[in-house]
């Protein structure tokens, strides 16, 4: 795939490329070979900016302006498979050096960061003081905050502490001309610009870059515990979900699985591999998680699902890295990862709905589910992913390459079609555009491309990769 298409000439590229380089000095700038590194679905900049500070942050922004140049912010780099290909790709702006704690204050539960923070980084912090940021995106350890919020996907804790537009108070961004722009605040009471604040989560980087944000935080809880049943099916399953629901305690996540999407559980639980499980988990005291596993036992038991087991400590906390893991943004060559969104008491007929299509196109299908907030994590693949070695010829590859994408495209096509909100979160790049990868076209979609016109007339940021294919 080319790296340009109707944008800048390989000569303004380069001039860009050493214009950048002698304003902000070799050591906040790559070009040549490093690019390769921050290359996005197969387009790759020809400079790098790696600012230290944020002043140096809205320079490189302004001399992009400048130049008409072609821009995409980048974290860590592990949610670049969102979304279509750049349209065309300059300069990538990286802010993963754009790290501190930019004002802390424990006793009012607010921290302000940078936006390249890591998710693992902040929750080191936070533990000092018993208190965390319960996002739980897929791979804290490279998750950023800023790609966090440019994504809007979270973890499965959403029910009990909010998304990411519940718990962030305020930012500071910069526009595409590199000038700063605060919404919200740092403190619970200031709500002046919040509604912008709530704008710029999950618009992907294409109206500003993030570049610090506040937020409120939770204490941590003095207990935690998950159980987890087995079920015959789904349905049996939500009326196990209904049934905890109905009780005075308030798990912070609801979540029901294939068991073999989690290796480490299948180990677990040997002979139950081809089963379905609820987990449930339970913040607390310590007497209140002791009284909620009595009372959760009850209630699974009467709506007919086993209680397996109750993992605490260790058990629980990986337990939950691997579910929250699940719908990272890595895919095998014939593999995607789609998420449908419908309402709680529809997960059932959503599922029920995938497992029949992926069996009609021959798919293999893995999932996970948020019974709580009704949203479903699948994996659709190839049932045997061959690999290069006992694939004959580059035909046969080329021609199970074929084969994977039509199947994938009318399972999800008919997905679209019944649940509209059906997001391909991953895929193999070059079938995307044969896609939908955001669903069913919003109903807001005019309203959708005049704010981007309004924030990014020149369409220089992150062109041609939402939903609108600005």
């Amino acid at each position: 795939m080319s790296n340009q298409t109707d944008g800048l000439s390989e000569q303004a590229r380069q001039a860009l490329a050493a214009r950048l380089t002698r304003e902000l000095d070799g050591e906040q700038t790559l070009t040549g070979a490093p690019c390769a590194a921050y290359a996005i679905q197969g387009r790759t900049p020809i400079v790098v900016a790696r600012p230290t500070e944020q002043a140096a942050l809205a320079t490189a922004l302004t001399l992009a302006a400048e130049a008409g140049a072609a821009l995409a912010p980048w974290g860590a780099g592990s949610r670049m498979a969102l979304g279509y290909p750049p349209s065309r790709l300059d300069l990538v702006v990286s802010l993963e050096r754009l790290t501190r704690v930019v004002a802390y204050d424990p006793a009012d539960l607010t921290i302000t960061v940078e936006a390249g923070m890591t998710h693992a980084d902040l929750n080191r912090t936070l533990t000092e003081q018993r208190q965390t940021l319960p996002l739980d995106p897929p791979l804290p350890a490279r998750a950023t905050i800023g790609g966090t919020l440019a994504t809007g996907l979270v973890g499965l804790r959403r029910s009990l502490y909010g998304a990411p537009r519940d718990l962030a108070l305020g930012m500071r961004v910069f526009d595409a001309a590199g000038q700063p722009l605060t919404a919200g605040g740092a403190v619970v009471k200031n709500a002046t610009g919040y509604g912008m604040t709530r704008l710029y989560i999950g618009s992907l980087g294409t109206l500003c870059i993030i570049a610090e944000a506040s937020f409120k935080l939770t204490p941590q809880p003095e207990s935690e515990a998950t159980i987890l049943a087995a079920a015959p099916g789904p349905q049996q399953l939500l009326a196990a979900a209904r049934a905890v629901n109905a009780l005075a305690v308030r798990p912070s996540a609801i979540t029901a699985l294939h068991v073999a999407a989690l290796p480490e559980l299948a180990r677990l639980i040997p002979g139950h591999e081809r089963r379905a499980l609820l987990a449930i988990r339970v913040p607390g005291d310590e007497a209140v998680v002791m009284r909620a596993i009595t009372e959760i036992h009850t209630a699974l038991r009467g709506a007919e699902v086993a209680p397996l087991l109750t993992l605490d400590g260790a058990s629980h906390a990986a337990f939950w890295d691997s579910a929250n893991d699940f719908a990272a943004l890595r895919v095998h060559p014939r593999e995607a990862l789609a998420r449908v969104s419908a309402l709680p008491a529809e997960m059932a007929q959503a599922l029920d709905m995938a497992e029949k299509l992926a069996s009609e196109h021959g798919l293999r299908l893995l999932w996970l589910a948020d019974l709580a907030t009704g949203a479903l994590w699948l994996r659709l693949s190839a049932h045997e992913e061959a690999t290069a070695a006992n694939e004959r010829s580059d035909g046969e590859a080329l021609g199970r390459d074929v084969l994977f994408a039509a199947a994938l495209r009318e399972a999800l096509d008919a997905l679209i079609r019944r649940w509209r909100l059906v997001t391909t979160l991953a895929c193999p790049p070059a079938i995307k555009r044969s896609l939908a990868l955001w669903g069913a076209d919003p109903s807001g979609l005019d309203l959708m491309r005049e704010v981007k016109r309004r924030f990014d007339p020149q369409h220089r940021l992150n062109p041609g990769r939402f939903v609108t294919g600005a």
